[in-house]
């Protein structure tokens, strides 16, 4: 997102400067549009304090600009003009210098400027960046001396779900390891001696959250190297403070917010600032964030709800920072963006294509050099645009601040009607001229990448290729009707000169709207309501009745009598058959399908004699194939040469509906139709989108053939497949008269016909000025709605939540960055106090990339370079004949060295190896002995390190339980609940167990999936039976000696132990629960953090991701899951010490407690 100017440029701006005054949230505005109203006032949701030593002056993020101001009040005085986003800050010890994040040169790094105070006024020079690399930094503050920055980061990822406390020169230079244990939000003790720091996940959006994942604080003393705790509680503590005399400042939820806590070095604890919601608020945002202490102890500043506020510590007094800023840039109230397209459709007769672009709806012809015209133009967001078949009108769903709204758009004015051009002189038409000449020559002029396939002679009718009016089987009788008709409109030459619209509210719902189907006859469509219920809206008189109440939407589309729908649609086993339902009928819908994995995305062809959809019942969960069947038994006893004279037959009489037309319902042919399904394709991988031709003879698919992305067709039999457009595409569909398919690639609407050739793009002037502060409003009122319409808990825990959407509402609509908008999103989230709650992404800042080249090493600053003190097995510094090794120096990068010879680096090792990543690097090295070569490596990425050191970890884990257990137990880790972690785990369990007495598994920072059934499969396996082969000693033979392959999966029956802890997330907690309800074994370590439901996600129109949890998982004894963590047999905490020892505690006692077991 654009704010500012384009240059780096880091200055004060005083007061005076600001001529634009601040944009605040008007939600009041004519036509019910936000506005951002002039007014000059408080920053709109100031983040992260930091106060000047002496406690006098506060710089403060607002609008992801930094900001000063005296610490009594004022103006504030812009210091960053930056279009990336500037968060914490902090001074120095002195005061004459200040640090602070920004993510403008890529991943977010810290910088470093020299602060002056004159008269009042306060000005920063120009920044130096201090830590390098692609990996984010998180500041802490300076150390107590000043010379050092203290940050977190995971730059040295290791498979515990945890960020590491690092450090640099203030001046810039090597970054190091500030101690060995995990840790966050480090601060210096004031005399040097050590620092505060807090452990665990942290849940300060979340303060009734009760659990493993709680942060606590703790102390790390540099002359001992020991740790300590501070203040336990049953609450999360975070952002701990040290004043000069000992006394701990922090922020604490133990009394069900986050307020601000005193602990005195005799062990004093009291609360010192607990601000509390009035009745009309409702909330704070569950109190206090962002807490700064000065230097000399004596002031506090934290942000409460849209303020600042100061904290006296000597008195407990506490007062808001009455602040006053000038408006921030026009840029931030108003942006201008090239949309791009989401969904695009063709008219029915092929000439104006209708598109979404950011929320707005679009026509124009597809002819070349067409200007392109906007139908909408407000703040809401409009979706799922649908033809009238007769071209009459456009239907489409949009949200107007009030709910949702079924609109029909028709066209009001023409070029034709503000222009009108002299009609043509007839032309001699030639007198044996008739309608099926003039659709044969139709046909031969067709565009190149039009199929090919033509009528066998020219007194046939047109192919199905060549459009359905063209193969219309006209009579006498129809055409002496026709010519006594008034002439009608033509709604398609109206829609392509259109300039003007008319829009007409056809159906409003409070709650969701979504995917408009409309009849071929044109009367009546369904869409989808509120979670899925499927709604039959007459198109006459709006009447409207539900025709399937569901909590999840169908996947509906017409059969051609406009009577029957074929849709997908789960059941409560979240199994998705297809059926077939008739919406006049009162049998409900018949389940064609009948199998129970999924089967999805079905289509039909204009008879209902074929029925095709992607079903994952052959093999893997969601690695789909293409399924057909016949709804007419009769084709399936024809021969090969009679079905393909069937199908010529019915490309014929493949007609475009009329509006109004009655047609005979078809009769189709369900019975045991699941059992006559037929396989149509078994690629590796997935297919989907599913499209039939009206004559049912071609079926297409959107996936990967022998590695080729596209979408493709086939005949009917299979036979024939090509592909017929190249690469991914979204939102696949065939015209209305099924001859051309449409898509989305890139942004861009494209279109070619049905048996492929070249694509046609169709460009549209999507530019877009957007107020920010109305999309910002629109946004969240469709996050909130959506989230407390599909939200797992059915009274949303007796939240008041319209109330709660007003009140955050408030703030969002005033904020222009897409991180203060999230943020405020997560604080509402956190009052549900739930797990899988999230907003992320939006429009942003972008960075250039930093391409870290990685060789697999760690190192520490030395004189003259950087000795490597550990190297990955298998990464690029491990391999070849002149690998590197443990005691070598790295000397030069290039040729440049990391500062004098005789001296520590003054150059970051990630500084020298920024822009190499994948590259061949050449390395200048002294080795062990003291000979120098050069070496050349090819660098790799950071994702491909992650991979190592795990690899690396889990291979010393082994090797320990191994050691430890005297060779009886194997060891594996579960790194995830997903399908290639199953096969690592099948592969793993066979190679770790074979031939020992017991197994330890390691579900450890796990963050979930969906495969514990999976796994339990194989762990739960019952030893109903042992086999013996021939030959085989009968009394050796194991008892739980089986055939592999009469199991999906390995089995295994010995004694297990299961490692947890409070990284133990979602599926991997349902693994940790079944182990101990199955009583298959015992637990060990901390409990799982109790966050256990099912999710999905929506996105806002300009990308914002927002994820739903929708499913709630129930303990036997009908217990929640979410905040009900598995609590462990045999608790072991994980603790720093520990850590920085290289000790694992947890995996020490399972091994233990296992070989205990075994030995009773």
């Amino acid at each position: 997102m654009l704010r500012h100017s384009a240059a780096v440029v880091l200055f004060t701006l005083f007061a005076a400067v600001l001529v634009h005054p601040r944009s605040v949230f008007a939600a009041n505005a004519p036509g019910g549009a936000a506005v951002l109203a002039t007014v000059d006032g408080a920053p709109a949701f100031p983040q992260y304090p930091s106060l000047s030593p002496d406690g006098a002056w506060t710089v403060f993020s607002s609008g992801g600009d930094l900001w000063a101001v005296e610490a009594r009040g004022g103006r504030a005085q812009r210091l960053t003009a930056h279009p990336a986003l500037e968060l914490r800050s902090a001074f120095s010890p002195s005061g004459d210098r200040l640090a602070f994040e920004s993510d403008r040169n890529g991943a977010l790094q810290l910088f470093v400027a020299a602060v002056t105070i004159d008269d009042g006024r306060f000005a920063i020079g120009a920044p130096q960046q201090v830590t390098e690399g692609d990996r984010a930094k998180r500041l802490g503050g300076f150390s107590a001396d000043g010379a050092e920055l203290l940050f977190t980061t995971s730059h040295e990822p290791d498979a515990y779900r945890g960020s590491k406390i690092y450090r640099a020169p203030s001046e810039g230079g090597p970054m190091t390891l500030t101690f060995p244990a995990y840790g966050a939000q480090p601060q210096a003790l004031p005399d040097g001696s050590g620092f505060v720091f807090t452990r665990g996940r942290g849940t300060p959006e979340r303060p009734n959250y009760r659990g493993s994942g709680n942060s606590s604080l703790w102390r790390y003393d540099v002359a001992s190297e020991t740790y300590w705790p501070l203040v336990p509680s049953i609450g999360s503590d975070h952002e701990g403070h040290a004043t000069p005399d000992g006394t701990l400042v922090f922020l604490s939820t133990r009394d069900g917010q986050n307020d601000l806590w005193l602990s005195s070095v005799d062990g004093d604890l009291r609360q010192v600032y607990a601000p509390r919601a009035t009745d009309e608020e409702i909330t704070q945002g569950h109190g206090l964030r962002d807490l700064c202490v000065s230097w000399d102890g004596t002031t506090a500043i934290a942000c409460l709800w849209d303020r600042l506020v100061v904290v006296d510590l000597r008195s407990g007094e506490a007062r808001p920072l009455d602040v006053r800023v000038a408006a921030i840039d026009e840029s931030d109230a108003e942006r201008i963006e090239d949309a791009s397209v989401s969904q695009a459709v063709l008219s029915p007769d092929n000439a104006t294509m209708a598109a979404i672009a950011r929320g707005e709806l679009y026509v124009r012809a597809v002819a070349e050099g067409r200007p392109t015209r906007r139908i909408t133009h407000d703040a809401g967001r409009q979706s799922d645009p649908a033809w009238a078949p007769d071209g009459s009108a456009l239907y489409f769903v949009g949200d107007d601040g009030d709910g949702y709204v079924l609109w029909r758009a028709t066209v009001r004015t023409t070029r034709e009607d503000v222009d009108p051009q002299p009609e043509p002189e007839a032309e001699d038409e030639e007198a044996d001229g008739s309608a099926e000449d003039e659709a044969a020559d139709e046909d031969e002029s067709e565009p190149a990448d039009e199929p090919t396939e033509v009528p066998a002679s020219a007194d046939e009718p047109a192919t199905e290729e060549s459009g359905l009016e063209a193969a219309a089987d006209d009579s006498d009788d129809a055409d002496a009707e026709d010519e006594e008709e008034e002439e009608k409109i033509d709604h398609g030459a109206r829609w392509e000169g259109a300039l003007e619209f008319d829009l007409e509210e056809v159906y409003r719902s409070r709650a969701t709207l979504a995917d408009p189907v409309i009849a071929p006859n044109g009367k009546r469509l369904v869409i989808s309501e509120e979670r899925g219920d499927l709604v039959l809206i007459d198109l006459a008189d709006g009447g409207s009745r539900t025709l399937l109440p569901s909590w999840n939407q169908a996947d509906a589309s017409w059969l051609a009598d406009s009577r029957h729908l074929v849709l997908s649609v789960s059941d409560l086993d979240f199994n998705e058959d297809v059926h077939i339902l008739d919406v006049d009928g009162d049998a409900g819908p018949i389940n064609v399908t009948r199998h129970p994995d999924l089967d999805v995305s079905p289509a039909i062809s204009a008879d209902g004699k074929v029925l095709a959809w992607c079903s994952d019942s052959y093999g893997v969960n969601w690695e789909f194939d293409v399924y057909m069947v016949y709804l007419d038994r009769d084709l399936e006893a024809l021969q090969d040469w009679q079905l393909a004279e069937h199908f010529e037959k019915a490309k014929k009489k493949v007609k475009a509906p009329k509006s109004g037309d009655e047609v005979e319902p078809l009769e189709l042919d369900l019975e045991e139709s699941w059992l006559r399904a037929r396989r149509m394709t078994s690629f590796p991988g997935s297919e989907g989108s599913t499209l039939v031709s009206p004559s049912g003879d071609t079926i297409l698919f959107s996936g990967s053939v022998d590695g080729d992305d596209g979408v493709w067709s086939m005949k009917y039999d299979g036979s024939d497949r090509k592909r017929v457009i190249s690469g991914r595409v979204s939102d696949l569909r065939l015209s209305l008269d099924g001859t051309k398919l449409t898509w989305v690639s890139g942004g861009s609407a494209k279109y070619c016909g049905i048996g492929g050739g070249s694509s046609e793009t169709v460009g549209f002037d999507t530019r877009q000025r957007i107020d920010v502060a109305a999309e910002q409003e629109q946004k969240w009122r469709e996050a909130t709605h959506v989230l407390g319409e599909r939200f797992y808990h059915p009274t949303l825990k007796g939240l008041d939540w319209d109330g709660l959407t007003r009140r955050y509402g408030s703030l969002a609509a005033r904020v222009t960055t897409s991180q203060a908008f999230n943020r405020i999103g997560n604080l509402m989230f956190g009052e549900l106090d739930g797990s899988h709650l999230s907003m992320s992404g939006g429009s942003s800042y972008s960075g250039p990339s930093d391409r870290t080249g990685y060789l697999g090493i760690e190192l520490e600053p030395v004189v003259g370079g950087y000795r490597i003190t550990r190297v990955l097995p298998g990464s690029p510094a491990a391999g070849g004949p002149r690998a590197l090794a443990v005691g070598d120096t790295l000397t030069a990068v290039e040729g440049e060295g990391f500062g004098p010879a005789d001296a520590l680096p003054e150059r970051d090792w990630r500084a020298a190896m920024k822009e190499r990543g994948g590259d061949e690097v050449l390395f200048d090295v002294t080795r062990g002995d003291g000979t120098e070569e050069r070496v050349l490596i090819r660098t790799t990425s950071i994702g491909a390190i992650v991979g190592l050191r795990y690899d690396d970890e889990i291979r010393q884990r082994r090797a320990m339980v191994e050691e430890r257990s005297g060779g009886r137990l194997g060891y594996l880790h579960i790194r995830g609940m997903s399908m290639p972690s199953v096969r690592d785990f099948e592969r793993d369990l066979y190679a770790a167990a074979a031939g020992k007495e017991g197994l330890v598994i390691d579900v450890r920072d796990n963050g979930g999936g969906s495969t514990t059934d999976i796994l339990l499969a194989s762990l739960t396996a019952p030893n109903h039976a042992f086999t013996v082969p021939r030959g085989a000693d009968y009394d050796s033979v194991p008892r739980d000696a089986y055939p592999r392959d009469r199991r999906l999966i390995y089995g295994y029956s010995k004694p297990i132990i299961v490692l947890i802890n409070e990284n133990s997330f979602s599926n991997a907690e349902i693994f940790a629960h079944s182990i101990r309800n199955t009583k298959r074994g015992r637990l060990v370590g901390e409990a799982t953090f109790g966050g256990v439901i099912s999710t999905g996600g929506t996105t806002l129109i300009d990308g914002t991701r927002v994820r739903l949890p929708f499913r709630g998982w129930y303990l036997p004894d009908e217990r929640d899951m979410e905040n009900n963590g598995a609590q462990p047999d045999v608790f072991v905490p994980r603790l720093p010490g520990d850590e920085h020892a290289g000790v694992d505690a947890q995996l020490e006692r399972a091994v233990s407690e296992l070989v205990g077991e075994l030995d009773e």
